[in-house]
Formats: structure tokens, sequence, C-alpha cells
């Protein structure tokens, strides 16, 4: 797939904490499966796709994000991972990607995403999904810059494979977001 080829999409959120009085008991059952000892924190993300709940807590050493619909049913489990918890021909195949579509860029956080039967995820919630049979796809976001312009913020999807799915230019909104 050639630069021209790929049409950006703008992709806005914006995530407002929320009481967890407000969050659906779906949601904080099985969230409750995880048995985290810290707080769980509770965000209303609103974008260009309508509305969601997520929760985002610390597991097992490392960083959560759980997403649901407004009505508490389970979309997705990302989990923030290193490079080297990439498969090596799966870290080329995106490294070779990003080569071919700019001139520079630079990965500023990879999440390993889970959205697979809500039975599958919620059958390994005791244990680490990064480890587990279910087969991930990974969330890249990177800056990038081509030669001449403006840097770039990308969230780019791929399959476990490393073939790109898709990609959304970040926009940046200089409001009150919490991130992790």
């Amino acid at each position: 797939m050639s630069r021209a080829q790929v049409q950006d999409a703008v992709k806005t959120e914006r995530e407002y904490r929320i009481k967890p009085e407000l969050v659906p008991q779906k949601a904080k059952d099985f969230i409750a499966t995880f048995n985290i000892n810290r707080s769980v924190k509770w965000l209303q993300e609103v974008g260009d796709n309508g509305a969601s709940i997520e929760a985002k807590f610390k597991y097992k050493g490392q960083r959560h994000s759980v997403e649901f619909t407004t009505d508490g049913v389970l979309e997705d489990v990302e989990i923030v991972i290193g490079l080297g918890d990439v498969p090596e021909g799966t870290k080329q195949q995106i490294a070779s990607y990003f080569t071919q579509e700019f001139d520079y860029f630079k990965v500023e956080k990879i999440q390993a995403q889970y959205n697979n039967t809500v039975k599958e995820i919620i059958n390994r919630t005791a244990k680490k999904l990064v480890a587990s049979s279910l087969i991930p796809h990974y969330e890249v976001v990177v800056k990038t810059r081509n030669s001449g312009k403006k840097s770039k913020r990308y969230e780019v999807l791929f399959n476990e494979k490393g073939a790109f799915i898709s990609r959304s230019q970040v926009s940046i909104r200089r409001d009150n977001i919490l991130r992790f």
C-alpha cells in the first residue's frame, strides 16, 4: 500500500472521568473478575463513533484499558505492551509499513488489542492475556513526519501478523484528558 492509497480518518475522542455509580453493573462485574486491589479509573469516552465506558487500571504490572458500550457490553480489552512483547516477524512487518509510509516515525505506545468473543476473554481474565491463546491485534500510536510537512500522530491497527488494517490521525485536543 503506497502513501497515496491511504485515506486518513481523523479520530477525535474526549474522555471524562465518571463516578462508579454511573457505570453499568455488567461492566463493574466484568472488571471485578480481575481482583484488582487498586482503584479503577472509570471514564466516559465520546468520539466520532458515539460514546462508550472505559475502565483503566493496572493488573499484574500491566496497564489495561477495557471498553464497554454504554449498556455495559464488553467491546475490547487493550493491554499496553513493550516492543519486545511483539513477535519478531510481526514487529518487522509493522516497521516495514512505517518505513514505507513515513520519512520519520517514533512509536509512542503499543497495545495488544483483544476483541475476541466475550466468553473467550472472560475465561482468561484471571490469566495474563498476552500469554493466552487469544490472538491480539496491535494498536500502535506513532508520531510521524514526511519531509517538508508538519509531524502528525496516528493510531495504526495491525493484525497478529503485522498486516496493516487501518489508521486514524489522532486529533490532539487541548483539554483535560486523562491518558495512560
